[in-house]
C-alpha cells in the first residue's frame, strides 16, 4: 500500500506541472510579446524588466502595480480541542496551543531572492506531571515545543520558485533533568515549488496574500531526522506537498488543504502530514471594519498518518490569523 501511495503521488505530480505550467505562464508574462527591452503587455507596456506581475482584483494587467513591500507573512494563534502528538524527544503530550509566525523578508528584489522563517511556539496541556496538576485542565499550560523551518527561496522563473531551509524541532521539557530540556530534531533539505494561483504574482507587494498563493512541490531532506507517531527516530528523505485553497461561492470563505508526504531515506513511505479546513475573513463584508479585512478565522484538523505504524494522530484547532 505505501509503494502504490508513493508511485500515484508522483504520477499525479507529473500530470499536474505541466498543465499548470499553461495555464500560469500567460498569466505571468511568458507568453506576453518581446521587445528589445524585454517583454511588455501589448495593450499599455506596464511589465518592467525583471519586475513580477501585478495583477488587479479581475486579473488584469495594473498600470500602477501596487507598492513593493519589505515584509509579510502571517502571525496567528492556534486553540486545540484534543489528540496527541509526538514530541522531538519521542514523548506523547497533547498540544493546548501555538503561537505560529510565517515570516518573509527580500533580499534582493530583483533577483527574486528572499529569506523565509516559519516559527510555531507549541504549550502543553497539564498532564503528566509536567505541568502543576493544580492547573485548570482548560486555560492552564505549559511551554512544551519550539519548531523553526527557515532559509533563502529564490523566484528563479515565473511561477517556479526553489528553497534551501534548515529545520530545528526542539523539545522544551526537561525531563529527569532538572536543569535543561532534552530532545531535538534537526536537519537541511531542498524544495522545488510551482505556484499554481495568480496571487504569486503579487509577492513581495502591498496586498500580496501569502495564504492564497497555492503550489506544489517536490523537495528532499539531505539530512538528519525525524520522529514518527511510535516515537522512534527515522531519516526523512523525499518530500512531495500540495497546499491548495478553493474559494467557497461569494462569501468571504474558502476553503483549505495542506498535504505532505515524506518518505524514509530509502524511499520506504513513512508521514502523511494534513492540514484541512474552513477559513472565513468576515469584516471584508463591512466597510467600517476595512482595517480588520486582513483578519481570519479558521477551523482545521492538523493530522499526522504514520505508514510505518499504521497510526493516525488528529489535532482538532480553532485559530485566528492576520495577514501582514
Amino acid at each position: 500500500m505505501g509503494r502504490t501511495v508513493l508511485i500515484t503521488w508522483c504520477f499525479a505530480l507529473a500530470l499536474a506541472l505541466p498543465v499548470a505550467a499553461q495555464g500560469v505562464a500567460v498569466q505571468s508574462g511568458s507568453a506576453l510579446p518581446m521587445t528589445g527591452d524585454g517583454p511588455t503587455d501589448s495593450l499599455a507596456g506596464c511589465v518592467p524588466v525583471s519586475v513580477p506581475l501585478a495583477w488587479d482584483t479581475d486579473g488584469a494587467c495594473s498600470q500602477e502595480p501596487p507598492p513593493w513591500q519589505a515584509v509579510w507573512g502571517v502571525a496567528g494563534l492556534r486553540a486545540f480541542a484534543a489528540g496527541p502528538k509526538e514530541a522531538p524527544n519521542g514523548q506523547e503530550y497533547h498540544p493546548h496551543s501555538t503561537l505560529d509566525l510565517d515570516f518573509n523578508l527580500w533580499v534582493w528584489r530583483t533577483q527574486g531572492l528572499y529569506l523565509f522563517a516559519d516559527l510555531r511556539f507549541w504549550n502543553e496541556r497539564p498532564e503528566y506531571g509536567v505541568t502543576n496538576g493544580r492547573d485548570d485542565t482548560t486555560l492552564g499550560f505549559s511551554k512544551r515545543q519550539f519548531d523553526l523551518v527557515g532559509g533563502p527561496a529564490w523566484n528563479y522563473y515565473g511561477p517556479w520558485e526553489a528553497r534551501l531551509f534548515g529545520y530545528t524541532y526542539n523539545n522544551l521539557n526537561r525531563g529527569l533533568d532538572q536543569v535543561k530540556p532534552a530532545g531535538l530534531n534537526d536537519g537541511f533539505g531542498l524544495e522545488n515549488r510551482f505556484y499554481v494561483s495568480e496571487e504569486y504574482a503579487r509577492l513581495g507587494r502591498a496586498g500580496f496574500d501569502v495564504e492564497r498563493a497555492d503550489f506544489v512541490s517536490v523537495g528532499y531532506y539531505l539530512t538528519k531526522e525525524m520522529v514518527g507517531n511510535d516515537g522512534r527516530r527515522f531519516y526523512p528523505g523525499l518530500l512531495l506537498r500540495a497546499s491548495l485553497t478553493r474559494d467557497l461561492g461569494d462569501w468571504p470563505v474558502y476553503a483549505f488543504g495542506d498535504v505532505s508526504f515524506l518518505s524514509e531515506r530509502s524511499l520506504q513511505p513513512r508521514l502523511l502530514l494534513f492540514d484541512l479546513g474552513m477559513a472565513a475573513r468576515p469584516f471584508r463584508l463591512w466597510e467600517s471594519l476595512s482595517a480588520w479585512r486582513n483578519w481570519e478565522v479558521r477551523l482545521g484538523a492538523e493530522n499526522t498518518g504514520d505508514f510505518h505504524t499504521r497510526s493516525v494522530q488528529n489535532l482538532w484547532y480553532a485559530a485566528l490569523h492576520v495577514v501582514f
